[in-house]
């Protein structure tokens, strides 16, 4: 009961961050016509490798359970929400 409340709280945490994201992204593409420059990539430094080491301790426990058998789509589905906000984090700074 409790793994499963937990499970669920992972997706509120992964629509928080994908609107982080949104709004980074939005921000960050208007940043030089504001006339802010290089602020907002300053500003996410300390953020975003947070988020994705945090990702990838999600990603690699989900994958292990999912290796194991029980409720494999369950987890199968948390990495793929995992590696596509993996993928929109490293985009943000390879973009």
């Amino acid at each position: 009961m409790f793994s499963r409340s937990t499970n669920k709280q992972h997706f509120v945490i992964y629509a928080i961050l994908v609107v982080f994201w949104a709004a980074f992204q939005q921000f960050s593409a208007n940043a030089f016509e504001l006339g802010w420059g290089f602020i907002p990539f300053v500003i996410s430094l300390p953020f975003v490798p947070f988020i994705l080491v945090w990702l990838g301790v999600q990603f690699a426990r989900h994958y292990r359970y999912v290796k194991l058998g029980p409720d494999v789509a369950g987890h199968f589905t948390h990495c793929v929400c995992i590696g596509v906000l993996f993928g929109l984090f490293v985009y943000h700074f390879v973009y």
